[in-house]
């Protein structure tokens, strides 16, 4: 072999080492780099929990013991001469409910889902005398709840041959109760805070009014539009006047004003009332003339001082009064002396 085919040979064996060499070296290179990238890549974090909240639940609905409710009422109260009653009423529906006698339990029941409820006393029965039967309802989470009306009844003594009936009223809404009026539409003849309570005359024809108006309010009265008195209402919002001049019989005109500071009137009343010759049964000269508006216990009250003396002019007019409930404008009751 040539030396010069020799030293060409010799040449390229080193070339290709050279390459070779160069490649190994770009590999050994590339896996440093990555082992490097690997190393100084941080690896991963988890993913971060997924805090979901729960569903929103809205807390159950409980009763507000301060929420408004109606209160418990009387529709009927029928009580026999012997004590046995029936007592019917409205209520919230599904109420229990309790009737009391004075304060003690007589009997107890459930209103239906409409409200309405009726109770029945018959063992015991209602004893002789007065009785003042109020009820309760009750509403499981809620305060009971006690009637503002109330049943005042005077149940008769037993006696042999009596034919007397149990006097039973319901009473409205109140602190002191006052009996219902239920034959007229009209109601109390009122003028703004003008009220006429009562209109009486004896058999001379001396007469009285009386009603209600703001305290310290001035009220004059005129018969046939003629002034036949005047004076002011008291401290609890009550009048009176008394004419000195008796009113003849037949037809007649009261009015009433109320005059302001500057003495003209704020508020008016008109009422016709037939003045008549009436004659107590009893031998009592005070007679009352019913007007829109009066009832047994509010005459009782103004003329005797307690409502509950009504069964005075209930027994002294018998012959007018069925049913102290049911009084009417224009009949003439005898005023009894109390005892």
């Amino acid at each position: 072999m040539s030396r010069t085919v020799f030293a060409l040979v010799a040449i390229g064996a080193a070339v290709i080492a050279i390459a070779l060499g160069v490649a190994w070296q770009r590999k050994m290179s590339d896996r440093e780099a990555m082992n490097q990238a690997k190393t100084v890549q941080p690896a991963p974090s988890p993913a971060a929990p997924t805090v979901t909240s729960p569903p929103e639940t809205k807390p159950a609905e409980t009763p507000n013991p301060t929420a408004a409710i109606m209160a418990p009422s009387f529709d009927v109260a029928r009580i026999d001469p012997d004590g046995r009653a029936v007592i019917a009423g409205r209520a919230a529906p599904g109420a229990k409910i309790v009737l009391l006698d004075g304060g003690k339990e007589i009997a107890h029941g459930e209103a239906d889902n409409r409200g309405e409820w009726v109770l029945l006393v018959q063992e015991p029965p209602l004893g002789p005398g007065q009785h003042e039967l109020r009820v309760v309802q009750h509403i499981e989470g809620r305060a009971p709840v006690t009637s503002e009306q109330a049943v005042v009844a005077v149940v008769p003594k037993p006696a042999p041959g009596s034919n007397e009936q149990t006097l039973v009223m319901i009473a409205p809404p109140g602190s002191v109760p006052t009996l219902v009026q239920p034959p007229t539409t009209a109601g109390t003849p009122k003028s703004g805070d003008l009220q006429l309570s009562t209109l009486d005359y004896d058999q001379h024809g001396q007469m009285t009014v009386t009603g209600k108006a703001a305290p310290g309010g001035h009220v004059r009265a005129y018969i046939d539009d003629k002034l036949i008195g005047e004076g002011a209402a008291g401290k609890d919002g009550t009048w009176r006047l008394a004419p000195n001049a008796p009113i003849a019989p037949g037809k007649h005109t009261l009015r009433l004003d109320k005059l302001g500071t500057d003495g003209k009137p704020t508020a008016r009343l008109e009422l016709p009332f037939d003045r008549q010759e009436a004659v107590s049964v009893t031998g009592d000269t005070r007679q009352l003339y019913v007007v829109h508006g009066d009832n047994l216990w509010n005459i009782a009250r103004a003329h005797y001082g307690e409502g509950l003396r009504y069964t005075l002019i209930f027994n002294a007019n018998k012959d007018q009064i069925r049913d102290p409930n049911l009084i009417y404008p224009g009949q003439v009751f005898s005023l009894p002396k109390a005892d």
